[in-house]
């Protein structure tokens, strides 16, 4: 019998859009007093090339509408989740999407934010996983935020914008819309994973960076205007 071929790990680098629970309902948002809005991923395969993508809308469903703020944000207006599914159909289409991809992958997210996020938004809609889609909250989950870090050596959290911007690139897209989102995460991936391109792209970031024996980063460079996330 001909031996079963390994395939290669992928990668679902993912993102999500929030928008709050309407401050009436104060039971629920001492659960979770965000929503989930928008659900963007991007496929790459083996080689940190993009073989494909997934995106959705959700309708929130403790507010009848997008807050200003964050329609701004976004550009997520209520008509437009107004047919959109719910957290719990959505979150299924993502999972049913992962497990259709042929071998093992892994999902990626910029921090440990939007995991939290499902998990808490999940709690509070008292929602139910198959075993194949429970595997994923388990164990597929991996903050790229820290390994990115730990490759520039910070000592703290970079927003996105911020990591776009010292690896000497332009944000692709529309900031805070979920699929752009997932995509420029998606390009600091590669670049990092990539030794030559990690190289190329980043040495002179981390030349710069490295503080000489015995100064602190803190002396050497003026972090107040890099936004952190909250």
């Amino acid at each position: 019998m001909k031996p079963r071929e390994e395939t290669a790990m992928k990668y679902v680098v993912i993102d999500l859009e929030m928008n709050p629970i309407a401050s009436k309902y104060k039971a629920e948002r001492a659960t979770c007093k965000l929503e989930v809005i928008e659900i963007g991923a991007v496929l790459l395969d083996e080689k940190y090339q993009e073989i494909g993508r997934f995106v959705s809308l959700v309708k929130p469903q403790y507010n009848e509408r997008i807050e200003k703020k964050y329609e701004k944000m976004t550009g997520i207006k209520t008509e437009m989740v107004a047919s959109a599914p719910y957290f719990a159909d959505a979150l299924h289409m993502f999972f049913q999407w992962c497990s259709s991809i042929p071998g093992d992958n892994q999902i990626v997210q910029w921090s440990e934010n939007d995991y939290l996020q499902i998990s808490r938004e999940m709690t509070l809609k008292n929602i139910s996983l198959s075993d194949e889609n429970r595997h994923y909250m388990e164990n597929k989950w991996y903050n790229f935020q820290e390994e990115y870090g730990d490759t520039l050596g910070f000592d703290h959290s970079l927003s996105l914008k911020d990591a776009v911007m010292y690896a000497g690139m332009d944000f692709s897209g529309h900031q805070h819309d979920a699929l752009d989102d997932a995509k420029n995460t998606a390009d600091l991936f590669s670049i990092v994973r990539d030794k030559e391109k990690c190289k190329k792209t980043l040495c002179h970031v981390m030349d710069v960076l490295k503080p000489k024996k015995g100064v602190s980063m803190g002396e050497l460079y003026d972090f107040s205007g890099i936004s952190l996330p909250a």
